[in-house]
């Protein structure tokens, strides 16, 4: 009989159920799935699960001693040290939004922050070194102020800048790393207003020298006016490049591409990775690879129903019905199955641009909208955006695998080298298993409370000049900036005249 202190006790049932009890975060979530799915599956939720999961590590023992195919490729990365990684050079990118508490909280600051280490450096003042790239959002043109992610755009857009711009100021710059996905699902932020002249000068007023934000502007602009506006806009391209409009859509996926292009002229080649904290419902990588193949296997054993037996259902016939059915996300799966110090194999994450199809645009000063193609900025395409790969790194028994993503064109050392460097930074924080980097930049990016109360003072201030002064006359608008100014909470004063 398998001991608890043996090799093999993690793969028995017994096993398995004592190594989740003894995980709090994987309990309170089995729990809460447990109270998610249907009736018929709460009673053994949890013994099923443990069933699953011992299946699973033991097919993945027995793949990695050759006696069956793979299911989930798990390889450690504990293997790097501080002494190997002496004296690299690590920027780490976040961005945090100020808002300001009027009758609702509006955003009003964006502040990207960087910071950069000298890994192993003892003199203070040359191991690190802080910046920083504020954008008021009132001084924007374009962009569509009205949907609720017009912040996120501005935010991606000086996050991108605030990268490139360490890959241009840091000839030796080993690894740069942002905070959160590197590249967002895009097709959720088509449509937005594209930003003016005016307000890209405003995103490069912090970008590297003077001629080489000129630089970088007018490579966009040429790019536009020979490939991109004339597949996005074919009736109006020549109007856009007229009016030297940047649609943001195009001009982050020129950002990305310019990343790249700079990461590739170092030697060895700039590590850039993004981080992601939480997975929260995050599921592609149990459906599209480790699922698929579980499904493959027992389809290939004639064992088709062993999941409609094992839960007692008729309706788990798929990768999208089981992870339907029971709640599991790539967070919960890959923190039952890998062990600190390891990583999922790393897969193409093919999701992010699959929603860029045809929609309608407006620009600047227009009220009316015209027809626009986001489908040219698909990874297949040479103005598109890149291809991402992702992997699963776990850090410790009391946190979640935390996701990482890299541009697969800077070469297949890329997700390996970033995840060894994902996970000794983020032994830095034990109880965090977060890397330490990001955690600064995170605080350094917050915009502190005193600075939004002084933003909403001066605003309230303004709008009471001008009431005074008799500048606004309409007693509508009067009424709106009155409950602007003094609502700061529900008020049974300025409830609606029903």
């Amino acid at each position: 009989m398998n001991q608890p202190d043996s090799p093999d006790y993690r793969l028995t049932e017994e096993g398995v159920r004592a190594d989740l009890q003894s995980q709090p975060h994987l309990m309170i979530k089995l729990q809460e799935n447990a109270l998610l799915v249907a009736e018929s599956l709460r009673d053994h939720y949890f013994a099923n699960t443990a069933k699953f999961v011992t299946h699973l590590r033991r097919a993945m023992r027995e793949a990695d001693l050759g006696t069956r195919e793979q299911i989930l490729n798990a390889k450690a990365i504990n293997d790097l040290n501080w002494e190997k990684v002496q004296g690299e050079v690590v920027t780490f990118i976040d961005g945090g939004l100020g808002q300001v508490q009027m009758s609702s909280p509006v955003p009003v600051l964006l502040r990207v922050g960087s910071y950069r280490v000298r890994t192993g450096e003892r003199n203070l003042a040359e191991r690190e070194q802080f910046g920083y790239y504020p954008v008021i959002f009132g001084d924007l043109e374009g962009g569509s102020k009205e949907r609720k992610d017009f912040p996120d755009i501005v935010r991606i857009t000086a996050e991108l800048l605030g990268g490139l711009s360490a890959l241009k100021r840091t000839p030796d710059l080993r690894v740069l790393m942002f905070h959160g996905p590197l590249i967002y699902m895009m097709s959720a932020y088509a449509g937005h207003t594209p930003f003016t002249e005016k307000d890209i000068d405003l995103f490069l007023s912090h970008y590297a020298q003077p001629e080489l934000a000129i630089e970088l502007k007018e490579k966009f602009m040429r790019e536009a006016k020979l490939d991109i506006y004339s597949q996005i806009a074919p009736d109006r391209s020549n109007d856009w490049v007229k009016r030297r409009l940047f649609e943001p859509l195009s001009w982050m996926a020129f950002l990305y591409r310019q990343l790249i292009e700079e990461a590739r002229k170092r030697k060895p080649k700039t590590i850039i990775v993004g981080v992601v904290e939480r997975g929260g419902e995050l599921r592609e990588f149990s459906e599209t690879i480790l699922l698929k193949r579980i499904f493959r296997n027992l389809r290939d054993k004639g064992n088709e129903n062993y999941f409609n037996n094992l839960y007692e259902r008729k309706d788990i016939t798929s990768e999208k019905a089981l992870l339907d059915r029971l709640g599991y996300t790539d967070a919960l799966l890959l923190s039952m199955l890998l062990e600190p110090g390891q990583f999922s194999e790393p897969w193409d994450i093919k999701n992010k641009y699959a929603g860029l199809t045809k929609g309608k645009i407006s620009l600047p000063d227009e009220s009316y909208t015209t027809d626009a193609d986001w489908s040219c900025l698909k990874s297949s395409n040479k103005i598109g955006f890149p291809k991402v790969q992702g992997c699963y790194v776990k850090v410790s028994e009391t946190t979640e695998p935390f996701r990482v993503e890299v541009f697969a064109d800077l070469g297949k050392d890329q997700i390996i080298e970033a995840a060894r460097r994902a996970y000794l930074y983020a032994r830095v924080l034990p109880g965090y298993a977060f890397p330490v980097g990001l955690d600064i930049a995170d605080k350094y990016a917050k915009i502190p409370n005193w600075l939004t109360e002084s933003y909403s003072k001066l605003i309230k201030y303004h709008l009471s000049v001008s009431l005074q002064n008799g500048q606004i006359t309409d007693a509508q608008m009067r009424r709106i900036i009155v409950q602007s100014i003094y609502m700061t909470k529900r008020d049974w004063l300025f409830r609606p005249n029903v």
